[in-house]
């Protein structure tokens, strides 16, 4: 059999914009908002003993500095909500995808065959709303590939689940064609040996 190697129409494929993506706890826009707030405490905190200690500040720069915090703390603020509307995840048949961004948008897809083990983690905050982070790992990496924030423990363990047995599948479908592609080679190199005989 001749290889083959066909043009794929690319107006055929699949487009992204008709998966219909998951979206995330609202949990985790709560906890995304409590973050925000804890680390510009401890950033207005900072600015308050350097304050301090520096003595003699113009006003000019005390003003200025102040007005750029609570600036970017309210513009964290709007990202957070940005950023959850825009997330979110798909489970397919062959492969996980993902998607997030405000400015920058991505997407991302492994698929099954790829993964070698999935992982969640919670933290304090986390834990406290009932939310985790899904994280998977591909091969060849030491740090996670994909990280889904924001999902419901519950949520988060069925899908570790999923993925999980579509790997097992995967890996078990991959082997049979080993074993196949081993078996054909053994027969076809049997029959070069057995040469008629006059």
């Amino acid at each position: 059999m001749l290889f083959q190697n066909p043009v794929i129409n690319t107006e055929e494929l699949p487009a992204v914009e008709s998966v219909q993506f998951q979206r995330l706890s609202p949990a985790w826009r709560v906890v995304s908002y409590i973050s925000t707030l804890i680390f510009f405490v401890f950033l207005s905190m900072g600015w308050g003993l350097f304050y301090v200690l520096a003595g003699d500040i113009p006003e000019w720069i005390t003003m200025g500095s102040l007005a750029a915090i609570l600036v970017l703390f309210l513009l964290s603020m709007v990202l957070v909500s940005s950023r959850y509307r825009m997330a979110g995840y798909a489970l397919r048949a062959h492969d996980i995808m993902y998607k997030r961004g405000v400015f920058w948008h991505s997407t991302t897809i492994i698929p099954y065959s790829r993964i070698q083990h999935v992982e969640i983690s919670q933290g304090p905050v986390q834990s406290a709303f009932g939310i985790a982070t899904l994280r998977i790992y591909t091969a060849g990496g030491s740090r996670s590939d994909l990280s889904i924030e924001g999902l419901e423990r519950k949520s988060a363990e069925e899908i570790k689940e999923l993925i999980t047995g579509k790997v097992a599948a995967a890996k078990g479908a991959e082997s049979e064609q080993d074993v196949a592609a081993l078996r054909s080679e053994e027969e076809k190199a049997e029959g070069t040996d057995e040469l008629p005989t006059e």
